[in-house]
């Protein structure tokens, strides 16, 4: 059986200069739940990631099979998810539910009548899992 091989992709991942491996390993045991575990006997260290590639404190790439709702649909660091972002942050960081925000109402608008959604109301930490998804054609 061949040895499957990643895709091209031509993204060069900065040079690393923080903490190294086993500084944050000694990190993690000393300050954080030992209920958080890695899967992994041997973890990575993954300091960049790139559409549908992570990389490591050394510059290897992985395919990220396994970072979550958001990585998985548009990949890390979407140029068009990363502009909107900051456009946001550039206007408002953060606001809480006690306050009224016309975005929140035109966001459940825009989902509720796309399949698989098709409701008539959104639990608010769920709406912010695939807030990304939703505001464009990523």
């Amino acid at each position: 059986m061949k040895e499957p091989k990643l895709p091209p992709y031509d993204h060069r991942p900065k040079p690393y200069a923080g903490p190294s491996f086993e500084e944050v390993m000694e990190l993690r045991k000393r300050y954080l739940t030992p209920a958080l575990i890695t899967y992994y006997r041997n973890p990575l260290m993954i300091v960049e990631g790139s559409m549908q590639y992570v990389y490591d404190e050394k510059g290897s790439h992985y395919l990220d099979g396994f970072g979550g709702i958001v990585n998985i649909s548009v990949g890390h660091c979407h140029p068009y998810v990363v502009k909107r972002a900051c456009e946001q942050l550039e206007t408002l960081q953060h606001t809480t539910t006690i306050y009224l925000h016309p975005t929140i109402g035109e966001y459940v608008e825009m989902i509720a009548d796309k399949p698989p959604m098709c409701i008539t109301r959104v639990d608010v930490d769920f709406m912010l899992e695939v807030l990304d998804i939703a505001l464009g054609d990523v």
